[in-house]
Formats: structure tokens, sequence, C-alpha cells
């Protein structure tokens, strides 16, 4: 029997500028653009599994999620990444 840690729940969000849209994550360096929010949402995750694979190859994922203010993150840590939309910027 395996035992796992909590999942960590990455928030994503799209924000739309104008004719084009942002997806960014939560105190991550990753910034995606897009022409519809799906395509934004679309090209972040692919730009997190290539972040997230690159760290991994250095063993640098869990310190630098651990620097971003995820805690309890270990080897055996489940990733999601959730989006919400944001129509404006106001608070």
């Amino acid at each position: 029997m395996s035992t796992s840690s909590n999942p960590l729940v990455l928030r994503g969000a799209i924000i739309s500028q104008g004719n084009s849209f942002l997806a960014t994550v939560d105190n991550l360096p990753l910034v995606s653009y897009g022409d519809t929010a799906e395509e934004a949402e679309s090209r972040l995750v692919r730009d997190f599994r290539n972040w997230a694979e690159t760290c991994e190859e250095k063993g640098l994922l869990e310190k630098t999620l651990k620097e971003a203010g995820y805690t309890d993150v270990d080897d055996k840590t489940e990733i999601y990444l959730i989006f919400t939309d944001q129509e404006d910027e106001s608070p």
C-alpha cells in the first residue's frame, strides 16, 4: 500500500485583454497569450508541462514550488492546474 501527499492545486487565470487573452499561474513565472480564452489556456497547460518537466529533470521542481509558496510538496504530490475566468481586472 502506497501513501501519497495531498494534491497541489495551482490556480490559473484567464484575463481578457481587448482582443486577446492572457493566461497565468499564481506565483509562477508562466504567462501565455491567445486569440481566445481556450487558446491561451491550452498554451499555458503546454508551457506548464514543459516547465515542470524541465524543473523535474534538473531536480528543482519541489524546491521551485516551495519557493513560490506552495508548501507540502514532495515527489508523490499530484499537481492539478485549475483555471478561472476573470473578465476584468477589478478586485
